[in-house]
């Protein structure tokens, strides 16, 4: 019998819920018999399985990275680094310089990196294509976003996720020029989108790439 969790409460009727690491948590009415549950859990077992497996392969593949390893993604190459005794990390021309530490802390000290090199790459990259359009966004933002590369709030705002820093340079500036056309057309309407052709006539294939990055296992690295 495949080993459950079993919760009960005022609920009418049971439910299976996967939990992040595998576990499996039924919750079921207070006068529901265990042995229903068991055959319930029973019949939804290959279910259960193939949620537990996919889980398993997500976690194995967003454990195949390391900082330990000593190899950084940044605007879609592979980049060295060394570790100090000591010190604050920083990056210059090409190698990431962080302490010594565990995976956490190296994390840590990378994430650091990635925010204060997103601020200078996408400042610069937002001056550049924004006196082309002849538009003039409020501030620009640096977020740790999972879901999202950019917007643009009603205010002319922009953010950025630090993460887009790890996608290939052509993409970055597709991301850029897809939130300054946002200045212009606060929707997706089709007259954006011919703004955004104007600049990026393979636009598709950009996002195409933006999406494989964020399959990559250093993209899911924690807050």
């Amino acid at each position: 019998m495949m080993e459950y969790t079993l919760i009960r409460s005022k609920r009418k009727t049971a439910v299976i819920q996967i939990q992040k690491d595998g576990s499996v948590v039924v919750r079921a009415p207070q006068r529901l018999a265990k042995k229903e549950i068991d055959r319930f859990v029973q019949q939804k077992s290959e279910w259960i399985s193939f949620h537990q497996d996919k889980i398993k392969r997500e976690r194995e593949r967003q454990g195949s990275f390391s900082f330990l390893e000593g190899s950084f993604p940044l605007l879609g190459a592979m980049f060295p680094a060394e570790y100090l005794d000591e010190g604050k990390p920083f990056y210059y021309e090409g190698t990431f310089f962080l302490c010594k530490g565990s995976e956490e802390e190296l994390c840590a000290q990378a994430q650091q990196l990635y925010r204060k090199i997103a601020r200078e790459e996408l400042s610069r990259r937002v001056a550049f294509y924004a006196q082309k359009m002849g538009v003039s966004p409020t501030a620009i933002r640096i977020n740790g976003a999972k879901g999202r590369w950019g917007s643009c709030s009603g205010k002319n705002s922009l953010n950025f996720s630090w993460r887009l820093m790890m996608a290939p340079e052509h993409a970055v500036n597709y991301v850029v020029v897809h939130e300054l056309c946002h200045i212009l057309h606060h929707d997706h309407s089709r007259e954006f989108w011919q703004e955004v052709e104007r600049f990026f006539p393979d636009w598709k294939e950009c996002r195409n790439i933006l999406a494989q990055t964020s399959q990559k296992p250093y993209f899911m690295i924690q807050e």
